[in-house]
């Protein structure tokens, strides 16, 4: 691993850890409720991941170890994807909602907003195509991109349809994210549609990854 990747890399990973630990702490303060959110719960995993990576790459730098193991990438790729889909959903999704609403659309921006939503997806995201690239994922390793979503879709429908108004319509109260468009039908759409968002987001980050590990971009 070249100096310029594993110095870049711990940069971004120690960024993307001091600000998960930061909001989290804020957001434990305001009740367990925060953390029912993919966003929150995207961006934990994100920064667990990312105190895993800073551990070995101060191995590394202490010449203890060589690399990063292929596990980590591809388990860094599973949470990068995952910050991915949460900035992309906020970016094209969120914030037309909250303009519908009557909001400013960069509301979805705000406070601790701007750290879950913008810049650690982004931190993320730089760190896994940019410095921690590898030729040796597999593709068939992308599909393990849509483990938390899937996780994630069990758990947003059990609130959804234990909690459906006497006419049978969503409570928006556990229809936080509006997948419920009026009819509980149109739930399975919303699902399959997010599993191939997530699997394409994913593929994406894979194909990006080994594309710029191939140009030497960052070679000592």
């Amino acid at each position: 691993m070249s100096k310029k990747k594993l110095y870049g890399s711990l940069l971004l990973n120690l960024f993307t850890l001091i600000s998960v630990i930061v909001i989290t702490i804020i957001l434990l303060k305001r009740g367990p409720r925060t953390f029912r959110m993919f966003t929150t719960q995207s961006n934990v995993v994100s920064g667990i991941i990312a105190l895993i990576v800073v551990i070995f790459e101060i191995l590394i730098i202490l010449k203890k170890k060589n690399e990063l193991p292929e596990w980590l990438k591809v388990t860094k790729m599973v949470g990068t994807t995952g910050v991915a889909l949460t900035f992309l959903v906020v970016v094209f999704y969120l914030g037309f909602v909250a303009v519908g609403k009557g909001y400013n659309y960069f509301i979805v921006f705000r406070g601790t907003n701007v750290c879950f939503h913008f810049l650690t997806p982004v931190s993320a995201i730089l760190s896994f195509i940019l410095f921690e690239g590898s030729d040796k994922i597999k593709r068939r390793y992308t599909f393990l991109n849509m483990v938390h979503m899937v996780g994630y879709t069990i758990f947003y429908a059990i609130n959804v349809f234990t909690h459906l108004n006497p006419d049978g319509t969503a409570n928006r109260d556990y229809d936080w994210y509006y997948f419920v468009l009026g009819e509980t039908w149109t739930f399975g759409f919303v699902v399959l549609a997010m599993l191939l968002i997530t699997y394409g987001i994913g593929f994406g980050l894979w194909w990006l990854n080994r594309r710029i590990e191939r140009t030497n971009l960052f070679k000592e």
